[in-house]
């Protein structure tokens, strides 16, 4: 994570120096949320032999910051940082046939009677290069192009045994900023980005909307209040076993931009 901010803090060094700057050189806005997400994991071995059963899931994000960087020719950079967390508790089952044939957990077929829990923390990174174009002296559209870099850490423990792994996933994408001035005190806005890739096996996508109204307190802070809803889903079939994770959040947030 610091490492992502130290190459924020190069980038704002590189071009604070520009004497092209408009009157805004940098602004910075966090969000806190006031629901949490919803996040499911669904797994079944290829000869549905053997199931996982989602039986306790809790997932957790509270805020989001922003840091953005206005460069010269109406072009923008900014960084976008959230933490994800969750953990889910239930049983991997097995399809075992008796008197009849159900689902019965593995740690019960083990002798093992503890119960199996799957765990993550996501830090996400959104790092977007937008332009601005105003279409009247009341619109602004930004188209964008990013990408989201996924600092992933998962944890899965049962039947006497812990696996941990940690990894980076890399998600391009596009999306748009718009701001539609209502008054000299008030103004909408849409922001949204948007990823979806599909081939045989593996599956991705990745959705972040905002929608909300800001209220300009005073020349350098903004008061932020909208909705969001941010949809992370990853599914990989074949092998061993289908899985798919995913994670919804659906929240009203408030916030705070502070440019100057």
């Amino acid at each position: 994570k610091m490492n992502y901010v130290k190459f924020i803090i190069i980038i704002f060094n590189i071009f604070y120096i520009n004497n092209s700057w408009a009157k805004e050189r940098v602004y910075v806005k966090k969000s806190y949320f006031t629901n949490q997400p919803k996040s499911s994991i669904v797994a079944t071995s290829t000869d549905e032999t053997t199931k996982w059963f989602d039986d306790y899931p809790k997932a957790e994000s509270n805020s989001e910051l922003e840091i953005g960087i206005f460069l010269p020719k109406n072009y923008g950079l900014s960084f976008r940082n959230s933490q994800l967390s969750g953990v889910h508790k239930g049983d991997a089952t097995k399809y075992v046939c008796i008197i009849y044939c159900s689902y019965i957990s593995s740690g019960i077929v083990s002798g093992n009677s503890s119960t199996d829990k799957i765990s993550y923390d996501i830090d996400s990174w959104q790092i977007m290069l937008d332009r601005s174009y105003k279409l009247n002296n009341g619109i602004i559209i930004k188209p964008r192009i990013g990408i989201n870099f996924l600092d992933t850490l998962l944890q899965f423990s049962g039947a006497g045994q812990n696996v941990s792994e940690k990894q980076i996933l890399p998600l391009p994408f596009v999306g748009i900023h718009s701001e539609i001035k209502i008054n000299t005190t008030y103004s909408f806005f849409l922001d949204t980005n948007y990823f979806k890739y599909k081939e045989t096996k593996i599956g991705v996508h990745f959705y972040d909307t905002s929608i909300g109204i800001n209220s300009q307190i005073n020349k350098y802070l903004k008061f932020v209040v909208g909705y969001k809803k941010y949809d992370l889903g990853i599914s990989n079939e074949g092998g061993s076993s289908n899985i798919s994770f995913n994670i919804e959040q659906k929240t009203p947030f408030v916030g705070f931009s502070l440019s100057y």
